[in-house]
């Protein structure tokens, strides 16, 4: 019998294989499967986690470059309203900003939810701001007054 890990490992590889070919799939990973994705100049990330006696986790993450740490990006993607389970980690100098469902709730299809993912993604990076731009702007306009 086919547990419920393979049976999405399944579907992403058949999706992926016809529409984003370019994802690698990561075989030294434990905790379920991992694939990757150069998406120039940021990193794309999905996996499916085993959870053990409950369903797997789908998660889709993007790796912002360095430069991202000195914005609100942390603030934004607690505030952004999604379906999914938005997060943001600090790893090895990177930040990697996260998507996850419980295939349990999941209501299209495994590429579908990396597509909105990525889409909800993008839509926070255009929210946005950098700190150093928002004092910059607040003095200039105090200069002028």
């Amino acid at each position: 019998m086919m547990k419920l890990l393979e049976f999405y490992k399944e579907l992403f590889e058949d999706a992926a294989s016809r529409f984003e070919p370019v994802w690698q799939a990561d075989l030294a990973y434990s905790h379920g499967f991992r694939w990757t994705k150069d998406n120039y100049p940021i990193q794309e990330q999905f996996r499916i986690t085993d959870m053990g006696d409950e369903p797997p986790v789908i998660m889709f993450s993007i790796v912002l470059p360095d430069m991202y740490s000195e914005t609100n990006v942390f603030d934004e993607v607690y505030r952004y309203p999604s379906h999914n389970d938005m997060s943001i980690v600090l790893m090895s100098q990177q930040i990697w900003v996260n998507a996850s469902l419980c295939t349990s709730k999941l209501e299209q299809s495994v590429l579908g939810f990396i597509h909105q993912a990525r889409s909800e993604i993008m839509n926070i990076f255009d929210c946005v701001i950098l700190k150093t731009d928002v004092v910059h702007t607040k003095e200039t306009e105090r200069h002028i007054r």
